[in-house]
């Protein structure tokens, strides 16, 4: 009985882990992810940090010392302007 108990733990733990990671995974991918409903035939952009194509109109466009940057998140023009300022 008390190896019963202990496999209904042990299965609930790994669930649990399951669950966190699966959850994890996705709100990375939702920091990354822009809107799919663009114009056919739009210019893609490429992010500098993450290297993902952005089509320009849904893109974060920045001016850093005269030129023009395009990120897809938020968080990606954070971090460049960090890593670019050390």
């Amino acid at each position: 009985m008390l190896r019963f108990f202990v496999f209904i733990i042990v299965i609930y733990l790994l669930y649990k882990i399951f669950n966190t990671v699966r959850q994890v995974k996705t709100e990375k991918n939702e920091n990354h992810q822009f809107n799919s409903s663009s114009a056919v035939g739009e210019d893609l952009v490429e992010d500098p940090v993450c290297h993902t194509y952005v089509p320009v109109s849904q893109a974060i466009k920045k001016e850093i010392s005269g030129k023009s940057y395009y990120f897809c998140s938020q968080q990606c023009s954070e971090k460049y302007l960090s890593e670019k300022n050390n």
